[in-house]
């Protein structure tokens, strides 16, 4: 008798990361006509990916990093100096093909500066880290007429869309004064959470915006916590995205009257990521049929799933003394988070662990009236309750700083707190037993005995006891009704058949 085989086609996509890639800028600053340089206060760099396009075993990609710099002039005044540079990079990869999904992330691992007479030298390092989007289809067995089946729900996984939209978020501020100069201005972005209940795909997150400026003589630091958002256009049940977010552009408008100057802030952040939407089918992964042997074909069907994106937030702290004995803090100015790398990501069963160090820069002025800076290092190790996360589950995540302040102790001594909010991407390796094919072969002799006693080995299935035997596991359990599902090992089972 013919084994009628039924198989379905279905999508086993994953998203995967590439190798990535490090390039090093560098510019210079010539502060001549700005009364020059003693030393820099705070520098931090941001970048952003403008243009990507994948080609047979090529990603070309475009860029854009900001450098942001205050510093002391060759008198002692705040000045700062902002930059601009493009850059292009080609990423070569065997794996890539033309047109397929493809995001570059890019961060600023590293910046340094350096003092030439009046001019600054600014080297900074980026790391360009692509994903790509694998296209795969799978042949799943759903059933196999006229056999014995086992069956197993097994979860797939298929790519919708790419993410790539702007969300433009804003606020204002009357600081009461006439503003003088603005110091430093900038923001970072970070995602939430992904909702997609009723049917809708819903990005939530918040832009952290540092505003310093100067009024009157006085040096003043405002942040500005927004949040944002923006509903997808794609609309399904099911779905799931590991959705990134960047600073695109950040505008600052000063208005009001003389003695009453407003900001007016607007961010626009840039949300970018892959929708995946994953599916449940009822597989067939063995077979036998008790008149005709039979040859089964299986493979193992891997892919990365995406679970979950998560956020933690947790406050850390530290504190930095004067290394002058002689000098006195009379008040601070700002506190400016330069750099915020988050180097480690664990599993863990339960929990996750986080590390990384946050860089910040302590602009003061002391009882003299001159202005100094010093530069502080807060390492952090955070662990986080993760119930859904286990130690084989793969993470990948950023993190931003929020609500930097600052507290004098002591005249020489400077404590500082900070917010960490981290937004991580949890992925899980599937592995599906799939049928590839099914021969069917000669015809089994029909057993003469008329009772059988098998004696089964310790942890065989129920399934691999009546495939043995060649008999449907329902006859089986009638017929021995203590069995359960895996064997102990000291079972004997007997079986009774009719002689014809």
């Amino acid at each position: 008798m013919a084994i009628n085989t039924i198989f379905k086609s279905v999508s086993a996509d994953y998203e995967r990361n590439l190798d990535g890639k490090q390039i090093v800028m560098q510019c210079n600053f010539d502060t001549t006509s700005k009364g020059g340089v003693s030393k820099v206060c705070a520098l931090s760099g941001d970048v952003r990916i403008t243009k990507t396009q994948t080609m047979s075993k090529q990603i070309k990609t475009s860029g854009r990093v900001s450098i942001k710099l205050v510093y002391l002039d060759a008198e002692g005044k705040l000045n700062n100096f902002d930059y601009i540079s493009d850059f292009s990079e080609d990423i070569n990869n065997d794996g890539v093909v033309s047109d397929m999904p493809c995001i570059v992330r890019a961060s600023v691992v590293d910046i340094q500066s350096g003092i030439t007479g009046a001019e600054i030298k600014v080297q900074t390092v980026v790391e360009l880290m692509p994903a790509v989007v694998e296209i795969n289809t799978v042949e799943v067995l759903e059933d196999a007429e006229d056999a014995l089946t086992l069956k197993q729900e097994q979860q797939y996984q298929k790519y919708i869309c790419s993410v790539d939209e702007c969300v433009e978020v804003s606020d204002e501020y009357s600081c009461g004064a006439k503003v003088d100069d603005v110091l430093f201005f900038d923001a970072k972005a970070i995602v939430g959470d992904v909702d997609n209940s009723d049917g809708k795909l819903v990005i939530t997150g918040r832009a952290e915006v540092s505003l310093i400026y100067m009024s009157e003589g006085v040096v003043s630091t405002k942040n500005f916590n927004i949040p944002f958002a923006q509903e997808l256009a794609v609309r399904d049940e099911n779905l799931s995205a590991c959705i990134t977010a960047n600073v695109k552009e950040n505008r600052l408008v000063i208005e009001g009257s003389e003695s009453d100057n407003t900001f007016k802030i607007s961010v626009n952040v840039e949300l970018q990521g892959f929708v995946m939407q994953t599916c449940l089918i009822d597989a067939v992964t063995d077979l036998y049929s008790p008149t005709n042997a039979l040859d089964v074909s299986v493979e193992e069907v891997c892919f990365d799933r995406q679970d979950a994106l998560m956020r933690f937030e947790e406050k850390i702290g530290g504190s930095v003394t004067v290394e002058n004995t002689d000098e006195r803090i009379k008040s601070i100015c700002s506190c400016i988070v330069t750099q915020n790398n988050l180097s480690n990501l664990v599993a863990m069963d339960g929990a996750l662990l986080a590390e990384g160090v946050l860089n910040t820069s302590v602009i003061y002025e002391t009882e003299e009236g001159a202005y100094k800076c010093m530069q502080v290092e807060l390492p952090y190790s955070l662990q986080f309750d993760a119930p859904s996360v286990v130690s084989s589950t793969m993470l990948s995540g950023c993190a931003i700083a929020t609500d930097c302040s600052y507290k004098v102790k002591r005249d020489r001594e400077v404590e500082i707190a900070a917010g960490i909010v981290i937004s991580v991407c949890a992925m899980t390796r599937v592995k599906n037993t799939v049928v590839k094919g099914v021969e069917e072969g000669e015809e089994i002799a029909a057993d003469s005995n008329a009772i059988s006693i098998y004696l089964p080995d310790k942890g065989e299935s129920i399934w691999q006891v009546a495939k043995t035997l060649g008999m449907p596991i329902e006859s089986i359990k009638e017929q021995n009704p203590d069995l359960g599902a895996l064997m102990a090992g000291d079972e004997r089972i007997v079986i009774y058949r009719e002689i014809g």
